[in-house]
């Protein structure tokens, strides 16, 4: 069942969420000056120390980069053009985006598409944007909650509800729940860890996930997925649209 709690409203927590976002770049950056460091004490820095630099790097400038589009898109809301896009197509090439990040912390990722489905309304860069948001949050989370693993994987997945397609990361996050989820929403940039069970960050990516998918007039929720749990959101079909 869709969420009908009050949305986000980016607008009034916008200093908390850049706060938040401020608060987690600080890993990404540690990380790059200590392999830095490394590299520096070294006569040639190893493939390894590269690769944690060049993932760690990418989160930082997307996580930027998406703040940033949530800014534009929450000013533009009233006209927010949306187009028809591929949900499984988007969910394979964020997948890909994200290797990278995953084999640093060792989670396994897959992509699950139980079917066909047609186009869903939404703003391309957004929900693309959004996706890597989440993407960013659940696989460092992940892999604090399960450790390295080969068993338990990451799924993005999508499925169908008579509410619309959803679309979502899941897996074994067993303390996740609606309600924890809604107070984290309120704990945004007021709490150094705003959803501490789910992150040992601040949590920035799941709130400008949100943000993005507010601006797209849809929720980001907990949800289930072949026993698996994870944060997702609804959204509907173009023909579904087109015959309202």
């Amino acid at each position: 069942m869709r969420d009908v709690a009050a949305p986000f409203d980016f607008a009034l927590p916008h200093m908390a969420l850049l706060r938040s976002v401020a608060e987690q770049l600080k890993l990404p950056l540690t990380v790059i000056a200590r392999q830095a460091e490394l590299g520096a004490c070294s006569e040639l820095p190893t493939t390894a120390m590269m690769s944690a630099i060049q993932a760690q790097s990418d989160v930082a400038l997307r996580l930027v980069d998406s703040y940033l589009l949530g800014l534009q898109l929450a000013e533009e809301q009233t006209e927010l053009a949306l187009e028809p896009v591929s949900v499984a197509a988007t969910l394979v090439d964020v997948a890909e985006d994200l290797r990278a990040l995953a084999k640093l912390y060792q989670v396994q990722l897959e992509v699950v598409v139980d079917g066909k489905y047609a186009p869903v309304m939404a703003h391309a860069r957004g929900f693309r944007a959004a996706l890597l948001s989440l993407g960013y949050e659940l696989i460092e989370a992940h892999a604090a909650t399960n450790g390295p693993s080969t068993h338990e994987r990451l799924a993005f997945a999508v499925h169908r509800t008579p509410h619309g397609v959803v679309a979502g990361l899941y897996g074994k996050f067993e303390a996740l729940n609606a309600a924890q989820w809604r107070k984290s929403l309120e704990l945004c940039g007021r709490a150094r860890q705003a959803a501490p069970n789910l992150t040992a960050g601040s949590g920035a990516g799941l709130f400008v996930a949100e943000t993005l998918f507010s601006a797209m007039d849809t929720r980001v929720r907990v949800g289930r997925f072949h026993k698996k749990i994870g944060l997702a959101a609804t959204l509907q079909s173009s023909r579904q649209l087109q015959l309202v």
